[in-house]
């Protein structure tokens, strides 16, 4: 969003250009314009100055996620997770790389741990979701979006998901709603 953009732009020109600082938050404008490969860059360079820089890693791992490169997010996201502990998106990261790759049951292993340790963790729940629409259960997929929505009443991604599934389904009275 603009107001972000101008506050992190406004942060680049108060920050030395030699610090990790500096690059993590050019990285974060490149990441917020979907240029993945400058991000990346700029991830690396901010690693370069400081290789335990926790942020750093878990933005590289997103962005090398939207390149595709899955088994080197995996890598990312594991030194992500040595350098900033108990993060429920570094895990939710994770189960979704499992799925990209084809490890459906490493992915189940990671949501349904999410799910245990953190019961409201929306995220957790869309990653099972997916797992369900993989193996063909639209219904548990259902099921799924509804107690994403029930913590998060205006989720938008569980409204669409809904209405998706109710179409496809051919429940076109629900899916309009």
């Amino acid at each position: 969003t603009l107001p972000s953009v101008f506050f992190i732009s406004s942060f680049l020109f108060a920050t030395s250009r030699d610090s990790a600082l500096y690059y993590f938050n050019k990285g974060l404008l490149n990441q917020n314009q979907e240029d993945w490969y400058g991000a990346s860059e700029n991830f690396q360079q901010a690693l370069q100055l400081n290789n335990s820089y926790g942020e750093a890693w878990f933005h590289l791992a997103q962005v090398t996620y939207e390149l595709n490169d899955f088994s080197l997010c995996l890598s990312y996201l594991e030194n992500a997770d040595k350098y900033a502990k108990n993060r429920t998106d570094i895990l939710n990261l994770r189960g979704l790389c499992y799925i990209s790759l084809g490890k459906l049951e490493e992915a189940e292993n990671v949501f349904n741990s999410i799910i245990k340790d953190f019961p409201n963790n929306v995220d957790g729940r869309f990653g099972l979701a997916e797992l369900e629409l993989y193996n063909g259960s639209f219904d548990s997929a259902t099921n799924l979006y509804l107690d994403a929505l029930k913590r998060q009443g205006h989720n938008k991604k569980a409204l669409l998901s809904l209405a998706l599934l109710s179409a496809e389904t051919g429940k076109y009275d629900l899916s309009e709603k």
